[in-house]
């Protein structure tokens, strides 16, 4: 029973932690519209010319975020209010636990908010029960092509159900002075799992309790980012059949991944227990793990420990894999419960947080990438202290791909984490592995 326990523990975290450093957010612009037939760009009337004369309308925008945060959100919202005054809008910011449990109850209720925040990997379950509307021809008065993130929330049939509002994506974290002490190289840009592993053999120290990389039983620090990277997947592109045991990538990943926890390159589920804890995301700004992959967020609890730290570009797998970068877009949706007038005034102010001015003052939160491109850019360029590299996550972007996203997203990461607890503790084989992996997400996946 013991045992049990333990292998349990960590897939309760996964699910918890994935998102748990996903907030933030960024803003929007009114000023002017673009077509996406050649991005070209078109001024359009400013709000007062043309909203004269408007019926008044009252929306609710739901999002989680802390106390720092909301105060950013409420100024967004009070001068999306002065430009669209016929507009009221009720600010509803909480916790991210709380907004969650709220908008399941609301939803049901058909009492939900007009437009409220998701985690990416989600909004294809809410589209799925027809919550949230398809907002493709929405978006064809911008130029997607001005942003980050929409091609990666574009779903398998080609549509758009989000609009981003804060971006995490992966970049490999090192620890300057671990690296210094043990005498490696920085990573660089070309830079392979291999040379990781390599590293990760001379950086470990167990008297100094150094880890040489934090991998964990997690799909964005270990497992799925490792088999993205060798170039292989557990789901089909059209995210409905497992490919666990058919992709011979999976195999070849998690077989390397092994290697860190038998050679004790990375922290066991015992030590996990201990001094540890089993939270892996805490590992690195706490000096136990000298590489990590994480998201653009983690370095605010970086540089709240003094950590000395620096990022690069995620390595390519070392057998002609590629530099996957794990991302999330924490979005917002329009509630397709409400009214033709409120999802208007919804989609005005989706629109509206892409501009320039709301982006620059949510992106100066530091939470995560604005999805505004030139903003994103500005706001990087400017950064000073660690990470030096910063911009590494923009070029990160480029081979960003979300966490196996589906309707069953959150039911098939649990069912699929349990059984690699099974592996990392040694008490399955990889062929084992691949046979109850692939069994266990087909039975998730047909439930879509």
């Amino acid at each position: 029973m013991k045992k049990r326990v333990r292998l349990l523990l960590p897939v309760v975290l996964a699910i918890v932690l994935l998102l748990s450093a996903c907030s933030g957010g960024e803003g929007g612009n009114s000023g002017s519209k673009a077509s996406n037939d050649g991005g070209n760009k078109q001024e359009s009337a400013s709000p007062q010319e043309t909203d004269k004369g408007k019926d008044p309308v009252k929306i609710r925008v739901a999002y989680y975020a802390d106390e720092t945060a909301r105060e950013t959100f409420n100024k967004i919202i009070e001068n999306f209010m002065k430009e669209y005054d016929y507009i009221e809008v009720e600010d509803t910011g909480t916790d991210w636990t709380s907004h969650y449990t709220n908008l399941k109850v609301d939803l049901a209720a058909g009492q939900g908010p007009t437009v409220f925040l998701l985690d990416g990997p989600y909004i294809p379950q809410y589209a799925s029960e027809n919550a949230i509307v398809d907002l493709t021809d929405y978006l064809k008065e911008i130029s997607m092509n001005d942003y980050y993130g929409f091609e990666e929330i574009r779903n398998p049939q080609g549509q758009y159900f989000a609009v981003p509002q804060g971006i995490q994506v992966n970049a490999l974290y090192y620890n300057k002075d671990m690296f210094d002490a043990a005498q490696v190289e920085y990573p660089t840009s070309d830079w392979t799992t291999e040379d990781v592993y390599q590293a990760a053999q001379k950086l470990t120290n167990k008297e100094k309790k150094q880890y040489g990389i934090g991998l964990g039983n997690h799909f964005r620090y270990g497992w799925y980012t490792m088999i993205r990277q060798f170039g292989g997947d557990l789901l089909d592109k059209g995210r409905k059949i497992s490919t666990f045991a058919s992709d011979p990538k999976v195999k070849e990943a998690v077989e390397y991944m092994k290697k860190f926890w038998d050679e004790g390159l990375t922290p066991s589920f015992i030590e996990m227990e201990g001094e540890l804890t089993l939270d892996p995301g805490s590992w690195f700004p706490r000096g136990y793990a000298a590489m990590f992959y994480d998201n653009f967020s983690r370095r605010l609890a970086n540089d709240k420990e003094g950590i000395n730290y620096d990022v690069a570009l995620m390595p390519k797998g070392h057998n002609g894999g590629v530099n996957y970068s794990a991302f999330v877009a924490n979005s917002w949706v329009l509630n397709d419960k409400a009214s033709d007038k409120e999802k208007e005034a919804g989609w005005l102010f989706m629109k509206y947080f892409l501009g320039e001015e709301p982006q620059r003052l949510n992106g100066s939160l530091g939470e995560a990438l604005t999805a505004n491109k030139a903003i994103a850019k500005e706001i990087l360029s400017g950064h000073t202290g660690n990470p030096e590299h910063v911009l590494a996550f923009l070029d990160n972007l480029e081979h960003a791909g979300d966490v196996g996203d589906s309707p069953v997203w959150e039911e098939w990461l649990g069912a699929v984490s349990t059984v690699f607890d099974e592996y990392f503790a040694g008490t399955i084989t990889i062929d084992e592995l691949l046979t109850k992996g692939d069994k266990a997400a087909q039975a998730v996946l047909d439930k879509q």
